[in-house]
């Protein structure tokens, strides 16, 4: 019993996974194929998308984050910083939108905090929105709020990954063990994968709440 629903949960995870993999890699070979037509819209968009299908080890995300740094440092030199700003921005909010028991690639987040910060900075400055003098004092506002963790609860996290996976388990568990060949539920078995289901389930929903 217990090998059968293990098989079936790695083999859930295991299709998860792959799907993951093979929409990440679609994704960089069209974000490639734009940024060597130099269509810089389309590629900061699917490489900021091949980011956001993050699979760990997976040397394209690293990759992804030097095209769109590369972007970047060339929309600065060609004096777009605005531009710039999109392809840093990129970088940051798909490695944050990844992020579940701990955040991925650190350092390529304080790089665009840093980078962020100082465009955004000269931007108001260029604008007359601020004074050149204060400049130094509006950035480390902006690196102030970077710097302010909302990192999810790591307990409440591993809550919902039990929970989600529990609740597949007992969903599976159920449907083999819970019900004869006709189809009637068996008794202790149907009765105990009901009450596994909506438990799990009821930690699943909470847990995402509290995280």
């Amino acid at each position: 019993m217990y090998r059968r629903i293990l098989l079936a949960v790695l083999a859930a995870f295991a299709l998860l996974a792959g799907r993951m993999v093979l929409r990440q890699a679609s994704s960089f070979r069209q974000a490639e194929g734009y940024f060597a037509a130099h269509n810089w819209k389309l590629a900061i968009r699917q490489y900021d998308t091949a980011m956001h299908f993050y699979v760990p080890f997976s040397p394209l995300t690293e990759e992804s984050a030097g095209r769109l740094w590369q972007i970047g440092r060339m929309f600065e030199a060609e004096g777009k910083p605005d531009w710039a700003l999109i392809a840093y921005s990129s970088i940051r909010s798909s490695l944050y939108g990844t992020r579940g028991l701990y955040t991925p690639e650190r350092r390529w987040i304080e790089r665009c905090d840093n980078k962020i910060a100082s465009l955004d900075t000269r931007m108001l400055v260029r604008e007359g929105a601020i004074k050149p003098e204060d400049a130094a004092a509006w950035r480390q506002k902006y690196m102030d709020v970077f710097r302010d963790d909302r990192a999810p609860s790591v307990f409440w996290s591993i809550a919902a990954e039990a929970g989600f996976w529990g609740w597949v388990a007992s969903a599976i568990a159920t449907a083999i063990f819970g019900f004869g060949k006709t189809g009637r539920p068996k008794g202790r078995p149907a009765l105990y994968g009901a009450i596994s289901f909506l438990v799990f389930a009821a930690v699943w929903a909470a847990s995402l709440l509290l995280a």
